[in-house]
């Protein structure tokens, strides 16, 4: 094992992993997690398999203000580099579900809307999100979690997220939303587009149904 600076990038890059994995886990239209600084990290190099790394650090719900909770995790980048890292965390203490009626709301509402949402550029060109989609932005950041997870290396760091159009789609029990999102890769400053096609209930949680690569724009 090699301890290893914990304000340095390879800690840095594994703990952004570890948060955009939560927020798949854990987000809801009314819920998302932001890491705070690593306070400790390793390197452990596992033969035949990659690298393992070892983080501590505290996360903090950025849409309600709740206490910061530690996190330890540990993350996997395979040798492979097809494989998708390994992510286990573990919290300190269990968040309650203080955003259930939030959520239940913002399910029914959009369950009873008389024309499907269609909506576009979010946030607008001032950074801007409109309140009445805060929820479908906050949902399109815990769905572009999956993305920036899967798609992780040691050498990657996915950031910034753009809604450039989600589209309501219509099913019987869970909310069915198709996002096209732009993902910043900060290494290589590449905006990669990708479309995700997500259902969501209060009870079940996310769900990524579909998900696939853009060609690039001109």
């Amino acid at each position: 094992m090699e301890p290893i600076n914990p304000s340095h990038y390879p800690a840095s890059r594994a703990a952004a992993v570890v948060q955009h994995y939560i927020n798949y886990k854990m987000g809801t239209p009314h819920r998302l997690y932001e890491r705070q600084q690593v306070t400790s990290a390793s390197k452990e190099s596992i033969a035949g398999m990659g690298n393992k790394y070892h983080l501590t650090f505290s996360i903090k719900d950025t849409v309600n203000k709740q206490p910061e909770i530690m996190c330890t995790a540990e993350v996997l980048y395979y040798s492979d580099k097809n494989c998708p890292p390994d992510v286990k965390f573990t919290l300190q203490t269990k968040p309650e579900n203080y955003t259930a009626t939030q959520d239940q709301e913002f399910y029914t509402k959009m369950k009873n809307n008389k024309e499907p949402l269609v909506a576009e550029n979010i946030p607008d060109k001032f950074g801007n999100v409109a309140p009445d989609m805060e929820p479908v932005w906050n949902l399109g950041i815990a769905a572009a979690g999956f993305v920036k997870w899967k798609n992780s290396t040691e050498e990657t760091l996915f950031a910034m997220t753009v809604i450039d159009k989600v589209e309501q789609q219509i099913k019987d029990d869970a909310l069915k939303l198709l996002y096209n999102l732009q993902i910043h890769e900060m290494v290589t400053q590449e905006m990669i587009s990708w479309q995700i096609e997500v259902t969501w209930n209060p009870s079940e949680g996310l769900k990524i149904k579909n998900q696939k690569r853009l060609p690039k724009r001109n």
